[in-house]
């Protein structure tokens, strides 16, 4: 909780330098300290302050901050959630009972690539240009195969959606829990928004060629 003056001479860090010191988020150190586990100092000017020392001594004995490592831990569960999604919500749409085991067998492949993907994306910063680059690929590519089924591009969004859906949800759950994450997993969510929505892109790219060669073929 919030106090005015600390109880020992310290240096006094702002809470983006105290995040920093501990390793987590701005957003968990500000649940550490509306639940009681640290203490802010309210300078005259109306600024938190955090106490070196007592941030230190926190981080030598305090709870363990959750990381990328955990969030991509929890992404790799996904695929199984995707398979759980096939088989409830789609089986008994008609675009889905009409696909072959060929079709299906090529769209889990590459539904795999991206889960791959939004992995590499999200724990290898170094990589992510690359990654993204990748991602495009495999929206051109999954827009291709789905144009080719005949599948109309709202089915198509739907799909690629749901599928989404377990990796924003792994992302987010660690937050939702209330639990600590550190700096660079705070980051996961817009990281798996970003990347998936370049593949979605790809995707109605790939449709809007297909419009665009049928249309040229009917002027000729």
């Amino acid at each position: 909780m919030p106090s005015n003056t600390p109880s020992s001479p310290s240096a006094l860090l702002s809470i983006r330098q105290a995040s920093r010191l501990l390793g987590v988020s701005e957003v968990t150190l500000r649940q550490w300290t509306s639940e009681g586990r640290l203490k802010a100092f309210i300078t005259p000017g109306g600024h938190r302050r955090y106490s070196e020392t007592e941030l230190r001594r926190f981080k030598e004995t305090g709870p363990r901050a959750h990381g990328v490592k955990d969030i991509v831990a929890r992404m790799e569960q996904a695929p199984a959630q995707e398979m759980e999604i096939a088989h409830t919500r789609f089986a008994g749409t008609s675009w889905y009972s009409r696909l072959d085991a060929d079709s299906r067998a090529n769209l889990g492949h590459l539904g795999r690539r991206v889960y791959a993907l939004v992995l590499t994306y999200v724990s290898k910063p170094g990589k992510r240009e690359e990654t993204l680059g990748m991602a495009r690929d495999v929206g051109r590519e999954f827009g291709e195969c789905l144009v080719e089924m005949g599948l109309p591009l709202t089915d198509a969004l739907e799909a690629f959606m749901a599928h989404r859906a377990p990796l924003i949800d792994a992302a987010s759950e660690l937050i939702k829990s209330r639990k600590a994450i550190d700096g660079r997993a705070a980051e996961a969510i817009p990281l798996v928004t970003r990347i998936t929505d370049a593949v979605l892109l790809s995707l109605v790219e790939a449709y809007e060629r297909h419009g665009q060669r049928e249309k040229a073929e009917v002027k000729a």
